[in-house]
């Protein structure tokens, strides 16, 4: 089981980074950590989740009504809804060791910086609903992108092959009441907690009617953008960068809370968009799109990481009434208010 943490002291160097961004998810120290960040000149991962124009894409779509009377300014933006991380050995986690009873030690795992062959544990964090410091008038709550999420079920043939999904609710579940114990995030996904399933994407592989190692049929639908088919879902996917192979893995482990557990309550697709936490902050990105920001390109690159860990911030479009005292505000973020000077 999770441990309680230690004090928190500031940190310094890529072990700072990781101790920071364990404490940026936990809501309760979101200010102490961009404090400490500060003190010793971190690039505090705290940045990844206050107004970036380019993450946001802020609009004002027009008035709000309440009855027949206008009340408001309709805002659209992009909010942070979930933070997601890919490991390479199973229990292994950024935020500290895994909240789940009897995760499997199963050993390191092939991801690598240079191979094309790659494997990884993914888990999945939902962002708390708590106003985030710097946002003020900008923000439209996390709540306000929530969807409705299909109910989980299991079809005989995957029942058998790929055992019930209700267990892998059930560990997550205990997983999520232990990590919000200690102030972490409610946990969406696990891979470790759906163990059969994550290593050979059973439950894709019957619903297609595939044999093993047979790859999906053409589906416009099953494909993100220029990354490649989205099932079936699983962890291993050959020849992308691990970087990139790293961002797909996050909307796979995404797609499996979402449509086969019922634990995530944002739709994932390619409308939704990406932002490198770890092993460093980047430009925001679509789902789907490539290249991914580089060197030269005028935004702030992602990185291949060092130890074969990546964090991620999915951002999702909603939007939200605001009042009208807002308009003086936005005005001075440079967001066009229209019929109002």
């Amino acid at each position: 089981m999770y441990a309680s943490p230690h004090p928190f002291t500031p940190p310094s160097g890529h072990r700072g980074t990781v101790a920071c961004l364990r404490y940026l998810l936990a809501a309760a120290l979101l200010v102490a950590c961009a404090a400490h960040a500060q003190s010793v000149g971190l690039l505090s991962p705290l940045r990844a989740l206050v107004p970036d124009p380019q993450c946001m894409e802020l609009q004002v779509l027009g008035e709000c009504t309440c009855g027949p009377l206008p009340c408001g300014l309709r805002v659209q933006r992009y909010v942070p809804v979930a933070f997601v991380e890919t490991t390479r050995a199973p229990g292994d986690s950024l935020l500290g060791p895994l909240p789940l009873e009897g995760s499997p030690d199963l050993g390191t795992i092939s991801s690598s910086s240079g191979a094309r062959d790659n494997t990884s544990e993914a888990h999945v964090w939902l962002l708390p609903d708590l106003p985030l410091p710097g946002l003020g008038c900008l923000l439209c709550s996390v709540g306000s992108a929530l969807q409705g999420v299909p109910a989980a079920r299991d079809e005989p043939t995957t029942l058998l092959e790929c055992g019930p999904t209700e267990l892998a609710a059930q560990a997550l579940a205990a997983g999520s009441r232990a990590a919000q114990a200690v102030g972490l995030p409610s946990l969406a996904y696990a891979s470790e907690a759906d163990l059969i399933n994550w290593r050979t994407g059973c439950r894709d592989v019957l619903a297609l009617g595939l044999s093993p190692g047979v790859p999906a049929p053409f589906d416009p639908g099953n494909f993100l953008g220029r990354w490649g088919p989205l099932r079936p879902r699983q962890m291993r996917d050959i020849g992308l960068p691990p970087v990139l192979h790293s961002a797909k893995t996050a909307v796979r482990a995404m797609s499996i809370a979402r449509d086969q557990l019922g634990t995530f309550p944002y739709a994932v697709d390619v409308q939704g968009k990406l932002q490198q936490l770890y092993p460093s902050r980047s430009a925001c990105f679509g789902v789907g799109q490539r290249p991914l920001p580089g060197e030269g390109d005028g935004q702030v690159p992602v990185r291949t990481s060092p130890d074969g860990r990546y964090g991620w911030i999915y951002w999702r479009r909603t939007s939200c009434c605001v009042g009208f005292d807002a308009a003086r505000c936005l005005a001075a973020n440079s967001v066009p208010v229209p019929g109002r000077r």
